[in-house]
């Protein structure tokens, strides 16, 4: 063997090597970590959400760590009060990591975070590695809040591309028919006027190969009227939709609707018709009944 040659191979045996120490160096602080802040073993998914995120670098140790203590469940072990929008929050992460089907070209729809030029889908812990994530949102200029990013493309650590589109969410010229996976609209549609949810809905079809999934997640206007009945649950809200009227909307424009979930379940809510705040907090997860949501996921197909 050529002394190159065997060089090479010695760096690429101590890469790996390095690679296997840092991995098990993450897995066990997470243990630690859930060991001293939760009271548990890390579970699976959690394990692999924090596992990944430290491994694309998006999230450091002192992250991990912080994000366990800005938790749901580390203030209910310690039998401090939980936000119904931290409730919220941790049942959409779950949405993200459980629900949404594996995809290699993303378009994310709304989909810029603060902190997290990696956008929303990824650090909220999609557990598959994509090829390329499209983020298309507004401009830094136009979003309310400071501390905004105006990335144009990066890539990830374990090499995911990144790259935005800085524009209306109703206006995917820029891809052609045919050419993506997914589309995910995360809390966005309500954002938009009801005729561009419309054209939203068929720019999506448009951009998806057959077969590809348009999936979001969206207040339940049947619950958000019982919490605010004479406005919008926010001020940029400019729709809020009722489950039947959002699959109706995407058959329409020709999508077949395969799965709904409500999102922190409020049955006991919508049976006495009083909005009970308390009730998102111990519902953090999903049932199978999309109509009973505080937010409502949908599942669509492209057919073909």
């Amino acid at each position: 063997m050529a002394p190159i040659q065997a060089l090479g191979r010695i760096l690429d045996e101590v890469g790996r090597f390095a690679f296997w120490a840092r991995c098990r160096l993450d897995h066990l602080f997470l243990r630690a970590v859930y060991r001293a802040c939760l009271k548990r073993e890390p579970d699976e998914v959690g394990m692999q959400y924090y596992l990944q995120a430290l491994q694309r670098k998006s999230m450091s140790r002192i992250g991990v760590l912080q994000s366990v203590l800005r938790s749901s469940e580390f203030r209910s072990v310690r039998g401090l009060p939980v936000h119904p929008l931290n409730a919220l929050h941790q049942a959409r992460m779950m949405v993200v990591q459980r629900l949404l089907p594996p995809a290699q070209i993303i378009v994310d729809l709304g989909g810029a975070a603060r902190d997290h030029p990696e956008g929303a889908l990824l650090a909220m812990g999609y557990p598959y590695r994509p090829h390329r994530v499209i983020v298309v949102d507004l401009p830094p200029e136009r979003r309310i809040g400071t501390g905004w990013e105006h990335t144009q493309s990066l890539i990830t650590a374990d090499g995911v591309h990144i790259s935005y589109h800085y524009g209306s969410m109703s206006d995917l010229s820029f891809r052609m028919g045919g050419s993506v996976d997914l589309v995910w609209a995360g809390q966005s549609i309500e954002h938009v006027t009801e005729a561009e949810a419309e054209v939203t809905c068929r720019e999506a079809f448009r951009v998806l190969r057959p077969g590809g999934y348009f999936c979001l997640d969206t207040p339940n206007a049947v619950l958000t009227r019982l919490q605010s009945p004479k406005e919008m649950i926010h001020p940029e809200h400019k729709k809020e939709y009722c489950v039947h009227e959002m699959v109706a909307l995407l058959e329409r424009v020709g999508f077949r609707v395969l799965e709904g979930k409500g999102i922190c379940p409020m049955p006991h809510s919508l049976q006495t018709g009083i909005f009970d705040q308390a009730e998102i907090t111990r519902n953090i997860g999903f049932s199978d009944r999309p109509e009973e949501g505080y937010l409502f996921f949908l599942k669509a197909i492209k057919p073909g």
